[in-house]
């Protein structure tokens, strides 16, 4: 079974992940264009916190590249949610370490 599957989120949806600071965001974005991951930075869905900030989009099938490639650089991820729909977003577990 494919790990997005297994998580619940469809592979045509989307993973958001959110990050400590803004400044980890900016530095993700930066490494994972480096590392050709297809991305957008939006700012973090009201759904899931109505504090103000920024999050990074991917596509499901890119989870394993982008925790390497953050994990490489020190960058650690707060959260990871997908958006199953329109306004509808379910925390993932995604940590291989707890």
């Amino acid at each position: 079974m494919m790990a997005a599957a297994k998580n619940g989120c469809h592979p045509s949806g989307s993973y958001v992940a959110i990050f400590f600071s803004i400044h980890y965001v900016l530095k993700a974005e930066q490494l994972l264009k480096g590392g050709n991951i297809a991305l957008d930075v939006v700012p973090v869905p009201r759904e899931i916190s109505g504090d103000c900030g920024m999050a990074i989009t991917f596509a499901p099938a890119e989870l394993a590249k982008v925790q390497g490639i953050l994990a490489s650089a020190g960058i650690a991820i707060a959260r990871i949610f997908c958006k199953e729909a329109e306004g509808v977003f379910r925390e993932i577990p995604w940590k291989t370490d707890s």
